[in-house]
Protein backbone atom coordinates (compact mmCIF):
# COMPACT_ATOMS: atom_id res chain seq x y z
CA UNK A 1 0.00 0.00 0.00
CA UNK A 2 1.28 3.47 -0.74
CA UNK A 3 2.27 6.03 1.85
CA UNK A 4 0.50 9.26 0.91
CA UNK A 5 1.55 12.83 1.63
CA UNK A 6 -0.67 14.74 4.03
CA UNK A 7 -0.89 18.52 3.77
CA UNK A 8 -2.87 21.24 5.45
CA UNK A 9 -5.15 21.16 2.38
CA UNK A 10 -6.03 17.44 2.51
CA UNK A 11 -5.53 16.49 6.18
CA UNK A 12 -9.13 16.90 7.28
CA UNK A 13 -10.55 14.96 4.34
CA UNK A 14 -7.91 12.23 4.15
CA UNK A 15 -7.12 11.69 7.84
CA UNK A 16 -9.65 13.25 10.21
CA UNK A 17 -12.70 12.22 8.16
CA UNK A 18 -11.36 8.84 7.10
CA UNK A 19 -13.44 5.74 7.75
CA UNK A 20 -10.15 3.85 8.20
CA UNK A 21 -7.54 4.29 10.91
CA UNK A 22 -4.61 6.45 9.80
CA UNK A 23 -0.95 6.40 10.79
CA UNK A 24 0.73 9.76 10.22
CA UNK A 25 4.50 10.18 10.30
CA UNK A 26 5.68 13.72 11.02
CA UNK A 27 9.21 13.92 9.65
CA UNK A 28 11.80 16.10 7.97
CA UNK A 29 14.25 15.32 5.21
CA UNK A 30 16.94 16.93 7.41
CA UNK A 31 16.44 14.30 10.14
CA UNK A 32 18.54 11.13 9.77
CA UNK A 33 16.19 9.17 12.07
CA UNK A 34 13.26 10.19 9.86
CA UNK A 35 15.01 9.06 6.72
CA UNK A 36 15.90 5.74 8.36
CA UNK A 37 12.29 5.28 9.45
CA UNK A 38 10.66 5.83 6.04
CA UNK A 39 11.40 2.32 4.64
CA UNK A 40 10.20 0.74 7.91
CA UNK A 41 7.02 2.84 7.80
CA UNK A 42 6.47 1.79 4.16
CA UNK A 43 6.90 -1.86 5.13
CA UNK A 44 4.19 -1.44 7.77
CA UNK A 45 1.93 0.14 5.13
CA UNK A 46 2.39 -2.95 2.99
CA UNK A 47 1.61 -5.26 5.92
CA UNK A 48 -1.40 -3.44 7.42
CA UNK A 49 -3.77 -2.77 4.55
CA UNK A 50 -6.67 -1.82 6.85
CA UNK A 51 -4.72 1.28 7.92
CA UNK A 52 -4.01 4.35 5.77
CA UNK A 53 -0.44 5.65 6.01
CA UNK A 54 0.65 9.27 5.54
CA UNK A 55 3.73 11.42 5.95
CA UNK A 56 3.83 15.10 6.87
CA UNK A 57 6.90 17.17 6.04
CA UNK A 58 7.29 19.32 9.15
CA UNK A 59 9.26 21.99 7.29
CA UNK A 60 6.72 22.43 4.49
CA UNK A 61 3.67 21.81 6.69
CA UNK A 62 4.53 23.94 9.71
CA UNK A 63 0.85 24.71 10.37
CA UNK A 64 -0.02 21.00 10.73
CA UNK A 65 3.03 20.55 12.93
CA UNK A 66 1.84 23.42 15.13
CA UNK A 67 -1.73 22.06 15.35
CA UNK A 68 -0.62 18.62 16.46
CA UNK A 69 2.22 19.86 18.66
CA UNK A 70 4.82 17.66 17.06
CA UNK A 71 7.79 18.91 19.08
CA UNK A 72 10.31 16.56 17.58
CA UNK A 73 10.76 14.31 14.63
CA UNK A 74 10.16 11.62 13.86
CA UNK A 75 6.78 11.36 15.57
CA UNK A 76 3.92 9.08 14.57
CA UNK A 77 0.32 9.90 15.39
CA UNK A 78 -2.42 7.32 15.00
CA UNK A 79 -5.94 8.57 14.17
CA UNK A 80 -9.17 6.63 14.60
CA UNK A 81 -12.40 8.40 13.71
CA UNK A 82 -10.63 11.77 13.75
CA UNK A 83 -9.20 11.33 17.26
CA UNK A 84 -5.48 10.94 17.90
CA UNK A 85 -4.39 7.87 19.81
CA UNK A 86 -1.19 7.41 21.72
CA UNK A 87 1.69 9.18 20.07
CA UNK A 88 4.51 6.84 19.18
CA UNK A 89 7.96 8.21 19.95
CA UNK A 90 11.26 6.56 19.09
CA UNK A 91 12.22 4.00 21.70
CA UNK A 92 15.80 5.23 21.55
CA UNK A 93 16.68 8.73 20.40
CA UNK A 94 20.02 7.55 19.05
CA UNK A 95 18.79 4.69 16.89
CA UNK A 96 15.14 5.69 16.37
CA UNK A 97 12.23 3.36 15.78
CA UNK A 98 12.60 -0.35 15.30
CA UNK A 99 10.51 -2.44 12.96
CA UNK A 100 9.46 -4.55 15.95
CA UNK A 101 8.19 -1.56 17.98
CA UNK A 102 6.02 -0.37 15.10
CA UNK A 103 4.72 -3.85 14.45
CA UNK A 104 3.77 -4.18 18.14
CA UNK A 105 1.89 -0.89 17.95
CA UNK A 106 -0.02 -1.81 14.80
CA UNK A 107 -0.80 -5.26 16.17
CA UNK A 108 -2.28 -3.55 19.26
CA UNK A 109 -4.55 -1.53 16.97
CA UNK A 110 -5.63 -4.59 15.04
CA UNK A 111 -6.51 -6.39 18.29
CA UNK A 112 -8.44 -3.39 19.66
CA UNK A 113 -5.97 -2.59 22.45
CA UNK A 114 -5.19 1.09 21.75
CA UNK A 115 -6.13 3.88 24.14
CA UNK A 116 -7.71 6.86 22.37
CA UNK A 117 -6.69 10.33 23.50
CA UNK A 118 -9.52 12.80 22.91
CA UNK A 119 -9.11 16.44 22.08
CA UNK A 120 -6.35 16.54 19.49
Amino acid sequence: MEVKIATINNFEKEVLNSSKACAVLFSSEFCHLCENLKPIFKKQADAYRDIKFFTVDTVEEDRLTEIFSSNGVPTIYFFIGGDATEIIYPEDEESGYSEESLQTFFDAYMSGNLRIVKGK
